[in-house]
């Protein structure tokens, strides 16, 4: 069987007016990450990584001690959020967050979340579909065919490693366990920064083995490092 493991990206730096790149604390997550691989004699056939910025460089930090060459696929970037919040204010629906606060950047993490998961059951309800760049189905439909035709390129045997985000990890589980839309939503919510999930797979099937591991940050002097945001 072929392994092929989910890496959310290191926090991205939130709260700041250039979300979509890597903080202090998100490189040294993705760091520690590697450095763990490195001391269990991991090894990988392939590295890849969705197109936007802190996908990738999660994706080169992993990388550069495994000689190998990041591969994009845009069909592993996250969907746009600030889109669905956009459109979810222009309803005139935000509870949390004013639509000021939200244009400007200035975001309560806990606020922010709240808001973000109504925003969410809004999207798979159909509710922002005028609105939002990328429908829900969509989404999801472009997640599986990316994993499915992954698979199939790099056959059998193989170790992979595709630096993502937490709303693909969260589609694909629930493209392989068969879950709900609900519930994909429900385990992205849950997945930590820089965290493992692995699949593993054949020609007649996929199985889930690990979901949101972080055995790199589970120890003493790093668990201040487990985040979701």
């Amino acid at each position: 069987m072929s392994t092929l493991l989910l890496v959310r990206h290191g926090q991205a730096s939130f709260g700041t007016t250039d979300y979509d790149r890597l903080s202090a604390t998100g490189e040294r997550q993705v760091a520690l990450l590697r450095d763990h691989w490195l001391a269990t004699g991991e090894t990988f056939d392939a590295i890849y990584a969705g197109t936007l910025r802190r996908q990738r460089h999660t994706a080169q930090i992993i990388a550069a001690t495994q000689n190998l060459t990041v591969t994009e696929r845009a069909e592993f970037d996250e969907y746009d959020a600030d889109s669905l919040l956009r459109a979810r204010a222009a309803l005139g629906a935000l509870e949390h967050l004013s639509a000021a606060s939200l244009a400007a950047g200035h975001l309560e993490p806990r606020a922010f979340q709240r808001e973000l998961e109504a925003t969410g059951l809004a999207w798979i309800s159909g509710r922002l579909d005028a609105g939002a760049k990328e429908t829900w189905p969509t989404f999801r439909g472009r997640v599986g065919r990316g994993l499915r035709a992954l698979m199939a390129s790099e056959g059998r045997s193989r170790r992979l490693v595709v630096c993502t985000s937490a709303g693909v990890i969260g589609a694909a589980v629930a493209e392989v366990m068969n879950l709900s839309d609900h519930e994909a939503l429900k385990i992205s919510w849950a997945v930590h920064n820089s965290s493992i999930t692995r699949l593993q797979y054949d020609t007649t099937r996929v199985s889930l083995t690990a979901f949101n591991a972080v055995p790199h940050l589970e120890r003493p002097g790093h668990r201040e490092l487990i985040t979701f945001r």
